[in-house]
Parts: structure tokens; C-alpha cells; sequence
């Protein structure tokens, strides 16, 4: 387990920039809007290859033009995994990346569950249905899961850290767990981190199979009778960098990450029974790095997204180490289930509700839960200093951080 290093100095790591582009906007205050509103869904059915028999319910990317933020040149070989990537670069961080040095540039570092999934399917079914010697070979170039990683810092000339955490569910908070880290440990000044997913047909034929797809049209985190999770997707990156070096920079900082922490228990892949200990020690060594006390934590932003096994091993967790009292809310009602970037994504909805000065619950009205939890529903007005942003995933896989808020 990552716990951080008790003897390492004791940087302020702090977020100074957000890039995002997904179904809840592209700014602190898009998605603060966004939060207040019943989640976007639609459905998905045809893709170029394949399609399925029925519509099939998600929460999908409809306002985002790549040509009108990256412009036509070099965009014809770039799948869509890679073009979120680089809007979320481009809208966030073009200025600074054009104002710094090659040698003080930020480094990248970004989580996915499958990269360009939809790519690496696509250019298989081509070779397939019309044979090896029609496929495209400068299709191939999107068939590694770094490859949208690769082409940001081609595009920026980004050059001192090119990182891609493929971790599941839990990428892209492992991510901004590993620029943390790798801040703190001296080794850089400031790295652009966070999550990308997109939904492709062969995700959502993967969910099918496994039987953890919904056959409603809503998310419900932590129902008793929840049926499963909805598909989302989006890319969501932070300028991680050391206080002082934001300072030097004169840039205004949005939060401070003030602990975190990850680990894994296998008995959740082995056939056994976890019984949360893991889970719990992950929270409370994240609480241990940020110097509080769990009690001080005023909500948990957790993971929860309606797959049932999931939901109910974090709800055993932080009940386990908060009791049946402290808010707890679940992003992925808003944004479904984005898998590498779900992670990432939540710390950018608390951080909109730290800034806002309010909690955003779960959008439906009360129903039935046996978690041993306190669910928030609806908006909350509630002072957020402290924030826990947990992800629990059923493959064994628990990271945590805390988000501090900044005065």
C-alpha cells in the first residue's frame, strides 16, 4: 500500500489549473451549473463496426467541436480518446505550456482503464470484415493504451515525464496519486495529471457480458436494489505543483491536496471476502498524511456508481471508519460510470462544491438503502474544508485523497 513516505519532506502540494472536457462543462463553473441539474443522458447504438440490438442508455460528450479547439491541423489520424486528451490540454494549460521553458515545462501523467479502446477494437474488426490489406496503417499508432498520453506531449514538446496508469476504475486518481508523490519526492515541480475514458462499443459490450450494465435510465449509488452502472466518459487534467512553485508562478491556487493514499486487497479477486480492512487502512493513512483527524473530514465524495458489489465494500469501509453519520455523496450520478476517469472526475466535482460552499447529493429522491451510510440527496449548503474523495473498485483496488480548501 502507498501510504506516503513519513520521513519525506514535507511539500505543500497544491491544484493551480483544471483542463476538462466532459458532459458536465469545461470549467469550475460549468460544472458547478451541471451539478445542479438532472444528469444529461442519451444512448448509444451505432458505431462503425458494429452496433447493438436496442439503444443503450449513457451520459455522453454532445458539445465538444475538437476542430474548433485544436483546429484542423494534425487532427486527421487522432481518434477521439486522443482528441479529449488534447482539448483537455489545450483548453487548460496551453498558455503555460507555451510560457515555460523546455527544461521547467510540467510533465504528463494519465490514468485510463483502456485507453483508445474503441481504436484498438476498430482497427481489429477492420482487418476482419475487409481484410489486413485495407486497414489503415497509420491507424495502428492508436492501438497502445499511451498513445493519447504520447501525442500531448508530442503537441507540447512536453519532454521530462511522459506517464500512463492503466489501474481500472481507480486510474486516474492513482495518477494524481503518483504526481503527488512524485512532487513531494523532489523530482519535479509541477506535472498535469487526471483520467480518460470514452465510451466505445466494446466497453459497453464488456459491461453487458459481465452483467454490471443498468437496464434503468438512472445511476443509483448505494440503492439496495441498484441493477448496475451507466456508461460515461470525459478527461479531466490538474496542474499539480509544488505551493511554492504556484507562488513563483503568480497562479491562484484551487485546492490543496493534503493526503492520499492507495492499496489493494486481494481477497476481492480471490474468491474471499474483503471486510474492509484494507479500505479502512488506505483512509485512515491518507488522514495520517494530511495531519487530521478522520472526524475532521466534513464529507466523502466516494466511488459509488450503482454496481452493487463495489458500492457495498466502500459503504462497509467508510462505515468501518466514520460510523453511520458523515455525508456522503456519489459524483457518478452526474457523470456515470467513466472507469479511468471517474476517479479524476470526482475530485473535480468536490472541488466545484468546495468552491461553491455547498454539498451536491445524489438527484433522486430517497429510496431503501441497507449500506450503514449516510447518502446525501439533492443540494446541500455545507461548508467543505476538508474533503474525502474515495474509490473502491470490486477488483480489489482502493485509492484515496483529500482535498483541502484553500482560504
Amino acid at each position: 500500500m502507498n501510504s506516503g513516505n513519513k520521513h519525506m519532506e514535507q511539500k505543500q502540494i497544491v491544484i493551480s489549473g483544471i483542463g476538462t472536457i466532459s458532459p458536465l462543462g469545461s470549467d469550475l463553473e460549468q460544472v458547478t451549473s451541471a451539478l445542479a441539474s438532472p444528469p444529461g443522458l442519451s444512448t448509444v447504438r451505432e458505431f462503425e463496426f458494429h452496433s447493438f440490438d436496442e439503444p443503450v442508455p449513457c451520459i455522453r460528450i454532445t458539445d465538444y467541436d475538437p476542430v474548433e479547439v485544436l483546429g484542423k491541423k494534425g487532427l486527421r489520424n487522432k481518434d477521439y480518446a486522443t482528441k479529449m486528451l488534447l482539448g483537455a490540454a489545450e483548453t487548460g494549460f496551453k498558455t503555460v505550456m507555451e510560457e515555460c521553458s523546455e527544461e521547467e515545462r510540467p510533465g504528463l501523467c494519465v490514468g485510463t482503464a483502456f485507453g483508445s479502446i474503441q481504436s484498438i477494437g476498430d482497427f481489429l474488426s477492420d482487418s476482419i470484415v475487409n481484410g489486413v490489406n485495407t486497414v489503415n496503417p497509420q491507424s495502428f499508432a492508436n492501438t497502445v493504451i499511451n498513445s493519447p498520453t504520447g501525442n500531448a506531449n508530442i503537441r507540447y514538446f512536453a519532454r521530462n515525464l511522459s506517464a500512463t496508469l492503466s489501474t481500472g476504475f481507480n486510474a486516474g486518481m492513482d495518477a494524481i496519486i503518483y504526481a503527488f508523490d512524485h512532487i513531494r519526492q523532489g523530482y519535479m515541480e509541477r506535472i498535469i495529471a487526471g483520467g480518460l475514458e470514452e465510451i466505445s462499443y466494446y466497453s459497453l459490450l464488456g459491461c453487458m457480458r459481465t452483467g454490471i450494465l443498468s437496464k434503468g435510465t438512472a445511476v443509483r449509488p448505494f440503492a439496495a436494489d441498484g441493477d448496475g452502472v451507466i456508461m460515461g466518459e470525459g478527461c479531466v487534467l490538474f496542474m499539480l505543483e509544488s505551493a511554492q512553485s504556484a507562488q513563483k508562478r503568480g497562479s491562484k491556487i484551487l485546492a490543496e491536496i493534503a493526503g492520499c493514499a492507495n492499496g489493494f486487497d486481494p481477497a476481492a479477486l480471490s474468491g474471499g471476502q474483503p471486510d474492509g480492512a484494507v479500505y479502512r487502512m488506505v483512509v485512515e493513512s491518507a488522514c495520517e498524511q494530511a495531519q487530521i483527524k478522520p472526524e475532521e473530514i466534513d464529507m466523502i465524495a466516494s466511488g459509488a456508481g450503482g454496481n452493487r458489489v463495489s458500492d457495498a465494500l466502500e459503504a462497509k469501509a467508510i462505515a468501518s471508519v466514520f460510523g453511520p453519520d458523515k455525508p456522503v455523496t456519489a459524483y457518478k450520478a452526474f457523470t456515470g460510470e467513466c472507469y479511468g476517469a471517474s476517479g479524476a472526475l470526482n475530485v473535480l466535482c468536490a472541488m466545484a462544491d468546495m468552491s461553491a460552499g455547498h454539498a451536491s447529493g445524489i438527484p433522486l429522491e430517497p429510496y431503501a438503502h441497507t449500506r450503514g451510510i449516510k447518502p446525501l440527496f439533492g443540494r446541500t449548503a455545507m461548508s467543505l474544508n476538508h474533503v474525502l474523495v474515495l474509490s473502491c473498485s470490486c477488483d480489489g483496488n482502493c485509492s484515496a485523497i483529500i482535498l483541502k480548501k484553500v482560504k
